[in-house]
């Protein structure tokens, strides 16, 4: 059913949950799992170099924290792959997902945090609308 999974990595512990359910899947289905972050830089920073370094944090974190779970996925015989790319979070996950023939994006999404629920009509809500690619949303809700 799934060949490629893509997980959408920030470094969150929703993130984490995302990946716990992504190497799952990938094991069941045999599927490639690569991981994909972006390294946001937010456009209204003062000076180019101001983005430049915010994006340099950024990568510089993205790499720390999957480097420090990236052995979650080895213990049970997987390999993923963590790739950081730049860009508006929704655009560059959909576009990286559809030119690179991924079959699932999954990705966590906050509902307990204010930021969460404009993120809901930001990011995933974009993602939602705009990617050919199915989506599994693993989320924080109390159900």
């Amino acid at each position: 059913m799934f060949q490629r999974i893509l997980l959408a990595w920030d470094g969150s512990e929703l993130a984490l949950q995302a990946f716990d359910v992504a190497i799952d899947l990938a094991r069941r289905y045999e599927a490639e799992l690569v991981a994909v972050s972006i390294a946001y830089s937010p456009t209204h920073a003062e000076t180019a170099a101001d983005r430049e370094e915010s994006s340099d944090a950024a990568r510089r974190y993205l790499r720390e924290t999957f480097r420090e779970v990236a052995d979650r996925a080895e213990r049970v015989g997987m390999s993923v792959e963590h790739h950081i790319i730049d860009g508006e979070p929704a655009d560059a996950l959909a576009g990286y997902a559809h030119e690179h023939g991924f079959d699932l994006i999954i990705c966590g999404h906050h509902h307990s945090r204010r930021a969460g629920r404009l993120l809901l009509r930001g990011v995933t809500e974009r993602l939602l609308a705009g990617s050919t690619v199915p989506l599994l949303i693993v989320s924080n809700e109390a159900r």
